[in-house]
């Protein structure tokens, strides 16, 4: 299934299940509505500054960095600098004595052994569940493994030219995915995290993740919520997020500079669907940062990577002499390390709630403003500036932190905190949906006065 049919799914009518293939794959992104969640309108490739480009740019950068480009260096003298790769995919090289050089089929078999260990350990610990609910940090192998197949590593003759856009952003998507450190969200948080509101421009000036690349995962968030605005989230939030065949996001992968802050050049979002035949596929699709949907899903995983608290991935026990046979990996699967993510390298998410401050004086409502009479949802967000008590060796409060005595830099200091949704007024009913009434046709009128 084409991510254009997934995403077509999701902002418009369902595709018939009888027309939907197996399988998932990239696709060129030129209009609709999928195209202004994933890169903003008015964008779209061809021009300058246009996704494919931008993509190259990071290809060259992967390339170099999974061990590829010195590889080419060393063996055929071939500087992968001096590739034309802000013009166009460099997906094959030409080296001495015409031998053709199948960079990403290389690029790839870089990561091949990671790949496969992973790939062997989601067979042994179990299968991911349709709904993918109850996800725990050891199905992030699962996740990852399942964006690339055996296909993937063998070369290729780029016969076919509109196969090569799909091998190029797998190639360029599985190798970063494989240099990236994971990390995963628990659960309770992936709504909030996926629906974060939009940061402000001082917090995005503040970010910096903590890898070159990262990786980071959750449970299932229907794609239409993070394309919702507040008052369809908070009816979505009403009814209960199910998931079902519709399109989903798992998470995404994100790159940083050298000196720790947030590469924009591109981000990628995991989306994932059912096929036809009922499997789950998933894949990492291009996407920019900015004010549009998958924009500000981008910059929420980002501010979860450079502002909150993640636990470093749990010890292994010994795997014995054969560390890779079926016995040693399922000692491992059933272990609470394994459990944990500690094969993967996984971090989770610790999330603790934020002090509470006291509340802010309101002046009364002016005009003919009556008292409210409905409460809202308030959306997840990041408040910059919020005050931490300093604690002494022993984890006393050494001082008041909003009282008479408060003094910032002694009492206190002030950090950016996650705010989960919440309840405004829950004391008050929400707003009642608006009625929707079917309008009868003619002949099922005629049909009631006879």
């Amino acid at each position: 299934m084409s991510v254009r049919n997934l995403l077509d799914a999701a902002f418009a009518q369902p595709a018939v299940p009888a027309t939907r293939g197996s399988g998932l794959t990239f696709t060129a992104l030129s209009s609709g509505a999928w195209k202004e969640f994933l890169l903003g309108p008015g964008a779209g490739p061809g021009g300058s500054g246009s996704w494919d480009e931008q993509l190259a740019v990071l290809w060259k950068r992967v390339v170099a960095e999974c061990g590829e480009a010195g590889r080419l260096a060393a063996e055929y003298d071939i500087d992968w600098e001096l590739a034309p790769h802000e013009a166009k995919a460099v997906l094959a090289l030409c080296g001495p004595d015409d031998v053709v050089i199948d960079v990403a089929a290389a690029a790839l078999e870089t990561q091949r052994e990671q790949w496969e260990r992973e790939r062997r350990f989601a067979r042994i610990h179990r299968r991911l569940p349709s709904d993918l609910s109850g996800l725990v940090p050891a199905d992030v192998g699962a996740l990852r493994s399942g964006l690339l197949d055996e296909r993937d590593f063998r070369a290729s003759t780029y016969a076919v030219q509109q196969d090569r856009a799909v091998r190029w952003l797998r190639a360029l998507t599985g190798t970063a995915a494989y240099l990236s450190a994971a990390h995963m969200v628990p659960a309770a948080l992936a709504l909030d995290v996926v629906t974060t509101a939009p940061l402000d421009e001082g917090t995005r000036d503040s970010l910096r993740l903590p890898a070159p690349w990262s990786f980071i995962t959750h449970e299932a968030v229907p794609l239409r919520a993070a394309q919702a605005d507040d008052d369809e989230l908070a009816a979505l939030i009403e009814a209960g997020v199910c998931v079902g065949p519709e399109p989903v996001i798992l998470g995404g992968l994100l790159a940083a500079q050298p000196d720790g802050r947030l590469d924009t050049t591109s981000g990628f979002l995991l989306i994932s669907s059912l096929d036809a035949t009922g499997k789950r596929c998933q894949v990492l699709q291009p996407a920019s940062y900015g004010d549009h949907g998958g924009g500000r899903v981008l910059y929420g995983y980002a501010a979860q990577l450079a502002f909150a608290r993640w636990t470093p991935p749990p010890v292994l026990p010994a795997p014995g002499p054969r560390p890779m046979s079926r016995s040693a990996l399922g000692r491992i699967a059933a272990s609470e390390a394994g459990q944990a993510g500690g094969f993967h390298g996984v971090r989770v998410l610790d999330f603790a709630p934020p002090p509470e401050e006291p509340p802010q004086e309101r002046p009364a409502p002016t005009g003919s403003r009556g008292p409210l009479v409905v409460g809202t949802w308030r959306r997840a967000h990041w408040k910059p500036g919020v005050r931490i008590g300093i604690r002494d060796s022993d984890g006393r409060l050494v001082g008041p932190v909003y009282k008479d005595g408060a003094v910032e830099g002694l009492t206190f200091t002030r950090e950016r905190r996650f705010f989960t949704r919440a309840r405004v007024r829950p004391d008050l009913p929400l707003a009642p949906t608006t009625p929707v009434y079917r309008i009868p046709s003619p002949a099922a009128e005629q049909g009631r006065r006879r």
